[in-house]
């Protein structure tokens, strides 16, 4: 078959292509193969570089750094209530005032007469309560008692009046005045004049004698009265003064427990300021003592006028007693003598109808007499009442005896706190109207001014320029190895080439929160707040008089936290870990490549201070030790670390 001339001219052309990819195929193969043998191919490694070092005696210290910036060593900013009118300002800008002094004062006209007015309302509720611990006064008793026996009497007299006695009396009058009138009538008139005149007389004398034993026990029993009376009185005023006595030293003895200060005594202490004196063991036992005979004594007075009241009680109604008996011997009397007189009369006028007529006004008020005794309808209503009326008159004075009611004790105690706690709060307003230094210092701002009202930044600032005050923070690995009271010097970039030594007062058990280190190392990886450790404030005081510093200069703060003196030192670097603990080489001599040769040798270490360590045994002053150390890394030819 004969190709076409077309198809033979494009042959040449396919087989020139297909070579050229050929080659370049196997050309890639081989600069592959190449290129990994000269990756691959370990490089050679740098011989270790041997130095040989001294062990040496020196000292082995260590400081913590500490940087912050000079500040007051105290400092403080007090003012008054906004809307306050000042009444005088007693200090200047740059004034060195002492702690308590007084700095500005508002008006006080009104805060004086709140306290004034707390204090009498105090001193009111005070009276009230103490009235009613105190119980009745001896007026209020002794009225009491008046009452009571009024009532007695009113009744005494009622029961005096139904007694069956008067009643057989009056029916014995009743009878004698009907028999008498019986036998005018039958013509029986007296003619025994001399009999009825001797009647007269002795009826006469017994009146005359029951009116001198009348006021004779009126006098025996109002004296007797009298005498029961005054003591009572006595009693009560020795009870008052001993309830005195009691109080004093019960608010002695509180102030005393309290406080353990002389309650009236003052002493003036180094600041001017008056206080109570502090009182002894033996000072504090007297007050003691004082309290407990106080109511010992009290107890004693309170039996006392009980007792001086009961016999006064009794002193009064003995007195009404035996003045009503010699009353009733009296009146008795007087009818004795009015009827030996009618009798008289009668035997002596011998007048029939005059003597009937006499006899019939006598029977008509015998009568009257016995049916007013005996049949009188108001007599029980009249009884009940008066009987009524006594014992509410002992009821009176029982709850007198008894004591207050608890729940007016109870109000009066509470109006009593609630007036306390006003003059409190209405003094604490007055106190808070004088504005004193709460610190020693230097006046260093002041906004107050006298005749205006204040405002919210009105206020007055003191510093304490007698010395300084650093603030910085430590690392945890530091703070464990610093504590308050150690010496600080101190460098002022402001003063350079000089020190200045100062104490660490305060190393902080809490780390800052502001000052929390980066627990992901740095990369910014979330952690919770306070997760690994922190920063750890710390205070350092700088006690110097020197004009060159100010506040606000910074400082740099060294603590030393590690120095020993006299001591074998080593790199740390030298130091091996074997199964037997630490070991050193030490050098024995040159090997044939004339590097240092030596052998392991144990040493028993200290303490480690950076990149130094102390030898406390196994090697001595001036052996040496070989310290290996490694050249930089070398890359291969074209070969980019990192």
């Amino acid at each position: 078959m004969t190709v076409p001339p077309a198809r033979r001219r494009r042959l040449p052309w396919r087989r020139l292509l297909t070579g050229l990819a050929l080659l370049l195929v196997i050309g890639a193969c081989v600069a592959a193969v190449i290129a990994r043998q000269q990756i691959v191919r370990p490089p050679t490694l740098p011989q270790p570089e041997i130095i040989v070092v001294p062990v040496e005696r020196g000292t082995l210290s260590e400081t913590v750094e500490v940087n912050g910036a000079l500040e007051p060593r105290d400092r403080a900013r007090v003012s008054f209530p906004a809307g306050a009118r000042v009444a005088e300002v007693l200090v200047a800008r740059g004034d060195e005032v002492a702690e308590g002094a007084v700095l500005a004062r508002l008006e006080t006209r009104d805060l004086d007469l709140k306290v004034a007015s707390a204090r009498a309302e105090l001193d009111q509720a005070q009276q009230t309560l103490d009235k009613l611990l105190a119980g009745p006064t001896e007026a209020d008793l002794a009225q009491a008692a008046a009452a009571v026996a009024r009532a007695r009497a009113n009744l005494a007299a009622d029961s005096q009046s139904v007694q069956p006695l008067d009643v057989e009396v009056a029916r014995a009058r009743r009878d004698s005045a009907r028999q008498r009138l019986a036998d005018l009538e039958r013509g029986l008139a007296p003619d025994d004049l001399r009999s009825a005149e001797a009647g007269l007389l002795s009826a006469q004398e017994a009146l005359t004698q029951a009116r001198i034993s009348l006021e004779t026990t009126r006098d025996s029993a109002s004296r007797a009265k009298t005498n029961a009376a005054q003591a009572l009185e006595q009693g009560v005023q020795e009870l008052e003064r001993v309830q005195r006595a009691y109080s004093d030293a019960f608010w002695d003895w509180d102030f005393v427990q309290r406080t353990g200060r002389h309650p009236t005594e003052k002493i003036v202490d180094e600041s001017g300021v008056a206080r109570n004196r502090e009182l002894e063991d033996r000072e504090v036992e007297a007050f003691r003592r004082a309290f407990a005979d106080a109511g010992v004594n009290l107890r004693n007075a309170e039996q006392s006028v009980q007792n001086l009241s009961e016999a006064y009680e009794q002193a009064r109604e003995d007195e009404v007693r035996e003045i009503q008996a010699a009353e009733r011997a009296v009146a008795a009397a007087e009818r004795d003598v009015a009827e030996a007189q009618r009798t008289f009369d009668t035997a002596r006028t011998r007048g029939v109808e005059a003597a009937l007529l006499e006899a019939r006004q006598a029977v008509a008020e015998a009568e009257r007499a016995y049916v007013e005794l005996v049949d009188n309808p108001e007599r029980p209503a009249r009884r009940a009442e008066l009987e009524a009326a006594l014992l509410e008159a002992i009821a009176a004075e029982e709850q007198l005896k008894a004591g207050p009611d608890p729940v007016e004790l109870a109000r009066a105690r509470t109006a009593l706190e609630q007036a306390r706690a006003a003059l409190a709060e209405a003094e604490a307003e007055l106190d808070a109207a004088t504005l004193r230094a709460p610190i020693a210092g230097t006046i260093t701002d002041i906004s107050l001014k006298p005749g205006t009202l204040t405002t919210a930044d009105d206020a007055i600032a003191i510093a304490d320029l007698r010395g300084f005050l650093i603030r910085g923070q430590v690392t945890e690995q530091d703070v464990a190895r610093v504590a308050a009271g150690q010496q600080v010097l101190v460098s002022v970039d402001s003063v350079p080439g000089e020190s200045f030594t100062g104490e660490l007062l305060l190393v902080g058990d809490l780390p800052s929160e502001s000052g929390q280190q980066d627990p992901g190392g740095g990369f910014g990886m979330p952690f919770p707040s306070g997760a690994l450790g922190g920063l750890y404030p710390v205070e350092i005081a700088l006690q110097v008089s020197d004009e060159r510093l100010r506040v606000g200069m910074a400082t740099t703060a060294s603590i030393q936290i590690l120095s020993i003196e006299d001591t074998l030192i080593i790199p740390l670097q030298a130091v091996e870990y074997g199964p037997e603990g630490p070991q050193v080489r030490l050098a024995s001599g040159t090997g044939p490549d004339g590097q240092p040769t030596g052998e392991l040798v144990p040493v028993e270490l200290g303490v480690t201070s950076g990149d130094r360590v102390q030898v406390l045994g196994g090697i001595n002053e001036g052996d040496s030790i070989i310290l290996p150390t490694l050249p930089p890394m070398e890359g291969p030819p074209g070969f980019v670390g990192g």
